[in-house]
């Protein structure tokens, strides 16, 4: 097919059909993402007497160049809005496709039929929906197993079921009907045309989707383009030397003509993997037995009896082999789901329902099994039984004991011996005779303590025991190691007085509030934590450590401490508590480090040590300890020094720079995330675009691109920043309350550089 080039859409060629009493569009965006219901956001200038309330049930379009283009959007207003804005009435109104219709309400349906397609169940699905509509660009397939749509609405288990397929579902926007596709759907060859911007990225979606599906990595490589031409999901076009496919879509309203984003990816991009319903994993499913071969049952299932068979499932009890008896045609069963695949669906059981008419169940102390051949068994308050039908039963029972009951022979066989025993006596009673039979060895027959019949072999035997007095193998307790403990005491001090050397040299080389300084600071007071903690332990158990596992512990109390102090010189308002959560991380992270290169631990063992509850405790506090003293120290340290060098306008300037408790005393804080976005939507007219206040001239910018030479925040005469300033210096007002006054949204409007840094209008 020849490619195509369309013309740009213009403001007068849009056409808003609604049942809002409307004079103009300000500003519309709409969204396509497979998967997904297209959405769509329009800002509209209503008519002076328009309430809005007629129109929040009726379907809305937004046309492109008349009629001749088509819909650039189809749906239903979910929320509508209406306010006041400058005497001017604005409606706000958010929409959705017309797929929204089909998620609406949860339903019940079973699809058990082998030979069903996709598409059959697609169209039972959607014939409860009026002017609903699923179309499958590519051929359609079987589905080979078992569906259900449980408590789930029809654009979920459609969605869900075309994830078998690896496609997604695409809403139609052409018109306002609950239309949509089974994937993309076959596109045009068309042309970008003049292309305004380009992102290129790689969407990490790859690594979710790859390992379930076979896709392409290169496919995920994407392009975000931005051009004025018309093109719907599912065109293909050329770029980069690569045959792409629209694959998303976004269309807005900017500077008086439509701007069209498009997402080119390849084309594996929209592939799904398969989807379960997570709601299934552990549920069962009951219905009753319509049918069954070897070992498989089919079941018309009682939330959709409609759908009866189709399918077989295996059967497989709860009880396993012990009482394993198939169900018969009529009786109910359950469909236990395990994973969330409702095809992999297993019948567990047969479920009685004839209780109450069956003596052996009756009651619900009565727990009896009986298969089909009148064979069973018995569990009963006072009673246990095994019945064998007609050829005998066995029964023990709590009053009269046990009985063996056999309408043939009774045969007991053992290879090594048969031992009847009684506390009273053992009966034996015959009709003819009793015969006690014996092979030649060493058998014999006891009758009433008597020998009277004994085999060739006889003897004797005995047994002696000896006991011996307990001995003692306790462990001896040792002295205690004070050159070891001296030596550990002697490398923590050590590690200490190097922090305190550099943190002096830091404090006069860079200034008190230097990050070095800090960083020295939180080192020394986390070795000297550490080193008083374990001496503690030390004295109060015994085990004095080695000297490299005492290098060990300062090292990482040290280094830890090093890099809270840092923290806290670089963020001084920061909360003490979160230092305490720093000093902890970082500690727990090194001795997990540590612990992995350490083999002569196993992996239990290096979890203890690295997060010994305790002594993550210790390193909190540690954290706390030196956010808390932090400041106390460097200032005290920064007097000190102020006045040792009173007359050096050198020094004097470099312990200046180093005070944290003013750190905006030469420079302004940064805008918090979405105060410029704020400021710049507050100055929108109901036109929608932002002028200069100043001269009335237009500014043109789109959040999220750099302002820088566009238009800077300029103050508006009531807030003025170097009064606050001032007040901020003289300390009036605490470097929070400046910093949150700086980020005010209220304080600002937008302004053309020349204007607001000439300073004429002031």
């Amino acid at each position: 097919m020849a490619e195509v080039l369309q013309r740009k859409i213009e403001y007068a060629d849009l056409k808003f059909i609604s049942s809002f009493a409307m004079e103009k569009i300000l500003d519309f965006q709409t969204w396509e993402i497979p998967g997904e219901h297209a959405r769509g956001s329009f800002r509209l200038l209503l008519s002076e007497n328009e309430t809005g309330i007629n129109g929040m049930n009726a379907p809305i379009q937004l046309l492109g160049q008349g009629n001749t283009a088509g819909a650039l959007f189809s749906g239903y207003p979910e929320k509508v809005e209406i306010k006041e804005e400058r005497g001017y009435r604005i409606a706000d109104i958010q929409a959705v496709s017309g797929t929204i219709l089909l998620d609406q309400k949860k339903s019940n349906r079973v699809f058990q039929k082998k030979v069903q397609t996709y598409m059959g169940i697609a169209g039972i699905v959607t014939a409860d929906t009026e002017h609903s509509a699923c179309i499958l660009p590519g051929s359609d397939m079987r589905t080979g197993g078992t569906l259900i749509q449980y408590q789930e609405t029809d654009w979920n288990f459609l969605k869900r079921m075309a994830s078998q397929l690896g496609l997604p579902l695409v809403p139609d926007i052409s018109y306002y009907y609950p239309r949509f596709y089974l994937g993309l759907p076959e596109g045009e060859k068309k042309e970008l045309g003049e292309i305004l911007s380009c992102d290129m990225c790689f969407d990490g979606r790859y690594y979710a989707v790859s390992g379930k599906c076979l896709v392409d990595r290169e496919d995920f490589i994407c392009y975000d383009v931005v051009t004025r031409t018309s093109l719907s999901l599912g065109d293909r076009v050329t770029y980069e030397g690569r045959e792409l496919l629209v694959s998303r879509k976004k269309t807005e309203l900017a500077g008086g003509e439509v701007i069209f984003t498009y997402r080119l990816a390849g084309n594996g991009y929209t592939w799904v993997p398969w989807e379960d319903n997570p709601d299934y994993t552990g549920m069962s499913f009951v219905g009753s037995i319509v049918g069954t071969q070897g070992e498989q049952v089919e079941v018309a299932f009682d939330i959709d009896k409609t759908a009866a068979g189709g399918n077989r499932y295996g059967f497989a009890p709860a009880t396993g082999n012990l009482m394993y008896c198939m169900p018969q045609k009529g009786t109910k069963t359950a469909l236990y789901i395990g994973n969330g695949d409702e095809a992999q669906g297993i019948a567990t059981g047969c479920i009685r329902t004839n209780g109450s008419t069956c003596e052996g169940t009756g009651s619900p102390e009565k727990k009896s099994f009986r298969s089909e051949h009148g064979k069973g068994m018995d569990l009963y308050p006072q009673r246990m039984g095994l019945d064998g039908g007609e050829t005998g039963k066995i029964t023990f029972e709590d009053e009269t004991g046990t009985t063996i009951e056999s309408n043939g022979g009774l045969v007991l066989m053992a290879k090594e011996g048969i031992r009847l025993e009684s506390m009273t006596g053992i009966a034996m009673q015959g009709m003819s005779d009793i015969m006690a039979l014996y092979a030649e060895g060493a058998s014999s027959l006891c009758v009433n303590g008597s020998v009277d019949m004994l085999g060739r072999l006889a003897g004797i035997s005995a047994s002696k025991y000896t006991g011996y007095p307990p001995y003692d193998d306790a462990p001896k307790e040792g002295e205690f190691d004070w050159e070891g403990f001296t030596r550990n005491l002697a490398i923590g001090l050590g590690v200490v007085a190097v922090c305190a050397i550099g943190a002096a040299i830091s404090i006069a080389t860079l200034g008190a509030g230097s990050i070095l300084a800090g960083a020295f600071i939180g080192a020394g007071i986390g070795a000297l934590s550490t080193t008083a903690m374990k001496a503690g332990e030390e004295i109060s158990n015994g085990n004095v450590r080695s000297a490299k596992e005492a290098f060990r512990d300062v090292g990482i109390s040290a280094a830890s401490g090093f890099i809270t102090g840092a923290f806290g010189a670089k963020f001084p308002g920061a909360h003490r508590l979160v230092e305490g959560a720093v000093d902890t991380a970082v500690s727990a992270g090194e001795r997990l480090a540590y612990a992995v290169f350490d083999d002569s631990m196993s992996w239990d063992e290096k979890w203890a040590y690295a997060f010994d509850p305790g002594q993550m405790v210790a390193d909190f506090v540690t954290g706390v300890v030196i956010g808390e003293i932090l400041d106390g120290i460097m200032a005290a340290t920064q007097n000190k020094l102020r006045s040792i060098f009173a007359n050096s306008d050198e020094m004097r300037r470099a312990l200046d720079s180093g005070n944290k408790t003013k750190p905006y005393a030469n420079s302004r804080p940064s805008f918090r995330k979405g105060v410029v976005e704020e400021v710049w939507e507050n100055a929108k007219g109901p036109d929608g675009l932002v002028r200069d206040p100043n001269t009335g001239d237009i500014i043109n910018w789109t959040p999220g691109q750099s302002r820088k030479g566009v238009w800077d925040m300029g103050h508006i005469p009531e807030a003025k920043y170097s009064e606050m300033h001032e007040a901020y210096m003289n300390g009036e007002l605490t470097t929070k309350e400046f910093v949150d006054w700086y980020n005010d949204p209220a304080n600002y409007r937008p302004e053309l550089p020349s204007n607001n840094r000439s300073h004429k209008y002031e």
